[in-house]
């Protein structure tokens, strides 16, 4: 038998979903219990970057735009805001 880190987790689910996930994991390149792990993480930690992707911000860092460009956030170039005529006042 393998040596697997991790629980078992069981569940019940319909047929047709586990087909669907068997499709989704397969078109990804990934084993069904990769997939559901995926899903699972993402679940509760949230929606993480891109494979491949580097996140180089510390965790108590604030976007610079944040700080630096306070409402109403706009460019020194753009061109003011004019409202039509028809516009409600």
């Amino acid at each position: 038998m393998a040596n697997r880190k991790g629980v078992f987790i069981g569940a019940y689910v319909p047929n047709e979903l586990k087909e669907s996930l068997r499709r989704r994991a397969a078109a990804e390149h990934r084993t069904l219990s990769q997939e559901i792990t995926r899903i699972l993480v993402e679940a509760v930690h949230g929606k993480g970057l891109p494979a491949g992707s580097v996140d180089r911000r510390g965790n108590a860092i604030i976007p610079r735009r944040r700080v630096a460009d306070p409402q109403p956030r706009r460019r020194a170039e753009d061109l003011p805001f004019i409202p039509s005529e028809n516009t409600k006042k």
